[in-house]
């Protein structure tokens, strides 16, 4: 397979940055094949492990936006959970758009509380930034034990981590 990368940088306008060079990269592989590989992953299909791994490099948008689209159209399916458990490992700041509704639902929020850590880990705008840490400190304040001792947790780590020391944790 030969790839015309003049195209491809046409294509997405111009591939300075992590965000364009998602796209090319989704352009390359290909929307059906990301969807398909979410599919595999969730279903625990064998080969499962590779297709997570692409997933987890890659960090497609189409990956994290199929993923709400499971979560949304299959709600409270193992398929769902799964669905999230899996957006909630490639989350980054692209997540944001989805933390306060998948935190503030209790079939998720366990997820949606561990990947505010691996959002605020990364680069994050300023109200991204302010979002994760309000839902970060209302986890913290959860009636179920187990999700407050784990917001606590992971709080901790953040606030430990010197090169997060402008996050203000």
């Amino acid at each position: 397979m030969t790839i015309d990368w003049r195209a491809l940088d046409k294509q997405v306008g111009g591939c300075w940055g992590t965000e364009p060079g998602i796209r090319v990269l989704e352009l390359i592989v290909g929307e059906e094949n990301i969807r398909r590989a979410v599919d595999h992953w969730i279903t625990f299909e064998p080969g499962y492990g590779a297709a997570e791994q692409v997933l987890l490099i890659m960090r497609s948008t189409v990956a994290m936006e199929y993923c709400y689209e499971i979560y949304k159209n299959e709600p409270s399916t193992e398929r769902a959970g799964r669905a999230i458990f899996l957006l909630s490992e490639m989350a980054d700041w692209r997540f944001m758009r989805w933390a306060r509704e998948l935190v503030e639902d209790s079939t998720t929020r366990w997820n949606a509380v561990v990947a505010l850590e691996q959002v605020l880990a990364r680069p994050l705008g300023e109200e991204g930034i302010d979002l994760a840490k309000e839902l970060l400190a209302k986890a913290e304040e959860d009636p179920d034990q187990r999700l407050r001792e784990r917001a606590a947790e992971i709080h901790a780590r953040l606030a430990a981590n010197p090169y997060l020391e402008h996050l203000g944790l």
